[in-house]
């Protein structure tokens, strides 16, 4: 009998594990400061592009996501990754 996947489940990537420096950058600075948990971007570190899109968006910079899309990603990384929001 096959193993069931959960499709519906993405394991974040922790800092230091992405081929992209920049990325694991801005994951290390949600365990060091400003996040303190970095399961949630993590997740959405499987994208760097949209993570820096979320990143600036955050930061009050133009934002590649709209503001509905964001949020729903927020609501649904928090709930699946069982951190707060």
């Amino acid at each position: 009998m096959e193993k069931a996947i959960d499709l519906d489940r993405i394991e974040p990537i922790a800092p230091g594990e992405s081929s992209d420096e920049e990325i694991n950058q801005i994951l290390q600075s949600t365990v060091d400061g400003w996040w303190e948990d970095p399961r949630m971007w993590g997740v959405i570190a499987h994208a760097p592009e949209l993570l820096r899109g979320w990143l600036h968006s955050i930061l009050g910079a133009a934002s590649v996501v709209d503001p509905v899309t964001w949020e729903l990603m927020a609501l649904r990384g928090a709930f699946r990754t069982g951190c707060e929001y």
